[in-house]
């Protein structure tokens, strides 16, 4: 069967609204963290906040927690009103969450309580290594970092599909014996397709976690609802071929490396740096509370402005993925399928703007991917 590109790539005008609205969210969102990250520590804020709660405590650990605590709350508050109006507000007006506000703002809360209790522990024993161990503070908390990282990644997700109520075996016989017919021709062991009950939104998503022998696959159950058992298998070939090409290995082995040479190179360069700090920041040594808040400024600054190059890696890798997805399957047109309907009920523009393709999205466009994937076919 020959497929219509033009009709396959042709986005609504809905679609791109919608994926207007996430773009202009996305930069939103970045820009207002760092400012509000910025205006705590240039108002003084950050300093003021370092004297009362020195006051409390003698101890380098209750007083970086304190103040993580409140800095984290002050951040999530404040930021707050832009997920609103960028995320809630666009899923329910174009119909694709099920969620209230409450729950919604609930389902934050609790995203919020679990971040700041897995931060908590690894901020505060980094405030008390700049303290304790002035020459080899950079040393220890990079070697903290890329642990805690290493565990998430490659750990975390075995225990996740052990304990979660949402996760479940993919139970679709016909599915089943074609992804394992793929695991068997792409020589990997062991990895695990399960669905993930997502009540309240309606987009599709399926997602690679975890690496070796902690491998999986997760789909959502709508996905599993709507999309046949060629596009299935279409789209986790494509999850595979990460495995395949040890994409999941190197974004353990680049964000580890990352998160143990960057406290390194701020140990060096912090003699040079904090003399030359405005007074009102409160930051005189690596050892000062407000440093919490300048490490934020500098991670979230440093990310917004890395993105462009993040993102060129990330679409490499997605682009040798759905090649290696097109051989181990040799099904270009139940590929370009499963992604035009992910685009459709996701309200993903085909052909978004070039300039937000090149700095923002981990992904090629989806017109690229479908075109690209059919050309294995020869469509025209």
């Amino acid at each position: 069967m020959s497929l219509d590109i033009a009709e396959l790539t042709q986005s609504s005008q809905a679609m791109k609204d919608y994926t207007m609205l996430q773009i202009i969210g996305l930069l939103a969102a970045c820009l207002w963290q760092i400012g509000l990250v910025y205006a705590f520590l240039q108002s003084g804020i950050a300093a003021h906040l370092a004297r009362l709660v020195e006051k409390d405590s003698q101890m380098q650990f209750l007083r970086a927690t304190t103040y993580f605590l409140f800095f984290f709350v002050f951040l999530f508050v404040l930021a707050l009103p832009i997920k609103v109006l960028f995320e809630y507000c666009p899923d329910k007006v174009y119909d694709l969450s099920t969620n209230t506000s409450f729950s919604y703002i609930v389902r934050k809360c609790l995203d919020f309580i679990v971040n700041l209790v897995t931060m908590i522990p690894m901020i505060a024993l980094a405030m008390v290594f700049a303290k304790s161990f002035p020459k080899y503070w950079g040393y220890c908390t990079g070697a903290l970092l890329a642990s805690v990282s290493a565990f998430q990644m490659i750990c975390l997700p075995a225990f996740l599909e052990d304990s979660s109520a949402y996760l479940k075996p993919l139970g679709k016989p016909d599915v089943q014996a074609r992804v394992d017919a793929i695991f068997k021709k792409a020589g990997i062991e062991g990895a695990k397709v399960l669905v993930e009950n997502v009540p309240d939104t309606k987009k599709l998503n399926a997602y690679a976690t975890g690496a070796g022998p902690t491998a999986r696959f997760v789909l959502y159950e709508s996905v599993v609802d709507k999309l046949s058992a060629e596009e299935i298998e279409s789209m986790i070939a494509h999850e595979i071929s990460h495995i395949k090409l040890n994409h999941l290995w190197l974004h353990v082995f680049f964000s580890c490396s990352f998160l143990f040479l960057a406290p390194v190179l701020a140990q060096f360069i912090a003699p040079f740096v904090i003399p030359r700090l405005p007074e009102q920041w409160g930051i005189k040594a690596v050892c000062d509370l407000p440093v919490i808040a300048l490490a934020a400024l500098v991670v979230l600054t440093g990310n917004f402005l890395s993105l462009p190059i993040q993102n060129y890696f990330s679409r490499e890798f997605e682009r040798q993925a759905d090649a290696q997805a097109l051989a181990l399957t040799g099904d270009p047109e139940a590929f370009a399928r499963q992604l035009s309907a992910f685009a459709r009920a996701n309200l993903d523009d085909m052909d978004p703007p070039r300039w937000a393709v090149l700095t923002l999205y981990s992904h090629p466009s989806v017109k690229e991917r479908i075109e690209s994937a059919l050309k294995h076919s020869g469509e025209p």
